[in-house]
């Protein structure tokens, strides 16, 4: 991707690039292979939704504690040690599975146990970023990162995953262990000191009041608050269609599982597409504009893929729905960027995940029930008016508030 080589990206940058797209190959890999496991273990879509929700946690006060971890030590150790233990887990699944003794229970304890690495990474990530990128330049840092993650998990991670499924369903969880080995080398050769360092008497008080100073942060700016309840209606809706996504392709769309890969890389590609026009798309428009559309957009995606019999026209509202999911969590992660300190930075952005993954903990069990009262395509239409809810909700204070 020739925008990571830009003027503006130095050598650390292109480190953590390459440690995220490294992950994510592995990451794709083993976000396929979880559901095919747990649909040959069962075809009870409220089961299989419950790898899923395992997924989501830990719970909301890790995340707000990864927050404060990640403003109290140095970043770049807390990401490496976080990648160390990933590898481990995801080696002894890959294990478990070659022995034959998976279980649902053990697949739920994988998914929530490489999720809890995954806040306290992400906790820590939030903060190195601003620091090595410039400001007038974090849209296209942030669109980089976010389009290496796609390319990696979607577009390369996922179909090669589904592939190697096929084969044997221990390799894409085998390879998932070797790239967090690999991330977590390319985290080490990162240079430089990444504390956050804060004034002494903040420094001396307790984890608890720590975590509290970001919600207060968060809560209490009117534009980061909006956008965090928006954000979490957009990831409750769209984990809910997570959850029932296989089944939707293999019932109703009638899709082998590399069908189903294939599937899942059209929401990568349009997520790359968006990943490229987000910084023009943002000087153009505004912001606030560009989040608007976001929503509208997404809505219109749901109803599409609900309508559609055909395998083709789905994977293009597919594609859709990746676009405005890219240009929504990018342009959300620019505007934190631009309105938090760097001392609060990791707090700040671990408390707006704290909403975002309830309410995805909360989507992804209301998915499979609603599947199974209402049938699959309902949680297409249902989540498509709540996202047009929101964009007309709260459309307003974003195309007023937020800067161009």
């Amino acid at each position: 991707m020739k925008w990571v080589l830009r003027t503006g990206m130095g050598t650390g940058f292109r480190l953590i690039w390459a440690s995220v797209v490294v992950s994510g190959i592995g990451s794709g890999m083993r976000y396929v292979a979880l559901p095919l496991l747990a649909t040959e273990l069962t075809s009870d879509p409220r089961k299989v939704s419950l790898v899923f929700l395992a997924g989501q946690l830990p719970w909301p006060l890790v995340m707000l504690y990864a927050g404060v971890v990640a403003d109290r030590f140095d970043r770049r150790r807390v990401m490496f040690s976080v990648d160390a233990g990933r590898a481990v887990v995801a080696a002894a699944l890959a294990l478990v599975v070659a022995l034959g003794d998976v279980t649902l229970l053990v697949l739920m304890l994988v998914a929530a146990l490489l999720d809890l690495g995954q806040r306290f990474y992400a906790g820590a990530w939030a903060g190195i970023v601003p620091v090595i990128v410039a400001p007038g330049i974090r849209d296209r840092g942030n669109s980089a990162l976010q389009g290496g993650s796609v390319v990696a998990t979607l577009i390369v991670g996922n179909p090669v995953g589904a592939i190697l499924f096929d084969v044997d369903h221990t390799l894409p969880l085998a390879f998932d262990a070797l790239s967090f080995a690999v991330a977590a080398l390319l985290i080490a050769a990162l240079r430089g000191n990444f504390r956050a360092y804060e004034t002494q008497p903040s420094a001396q008080r307790g984890f608890r009041q720590q975590a509290m100073d970001g919600i207060r942060l968060l809560w209490g700016n009117p534009v980061l608050r909006r956008l965090v309840l928006l954000a979490s209606l957009f990831n409750l809706v769209g984990a809910a269609q997570i959850a029932i996504a296989y089944l939707f392709a293999d019932q109703d769309l009638g899709l082998s599982k590399t069908g189903f890969g294939m599937l899942v890389a059209a929401f990568g590609i349009g997520s790359l597409a968006a990943s490229v026009l987000e910084e023009r798309l943002a000087r153009a428009m505004g912001k606030g504009r560009l989040l608007a559309m976001a929503l509208v957009a997404a809505s219109a995606a749901a109803v599409g893929v609900g309508l559609s019999d055909s395998a083709g026209l789905t994977g293009v509202f597919t594609a859709l729905y990746g676009a405005s999911a890219t240009f929504w969590t990018v342009t959300v992660t620019t505007v934190r960027q631009g309105l938090v300190s760097a001392e609060f930075m990791s707090r700040a952005t671990m408390t707006h995940k704290t909403f975002v993954r309830a309410a995805a903990s909360l989507g992804a069990a209301s998915g499979g029930l609603v599947a199974h009262a209402l049938g699959l395509r309902s949680v297409l239409f249902i989540g498509a008016g709540l996202l047009l809810a929101g964009a007309l909700s709260g459309g307003r204070l974003l195309l007023r508030r937020l800067p161009a």
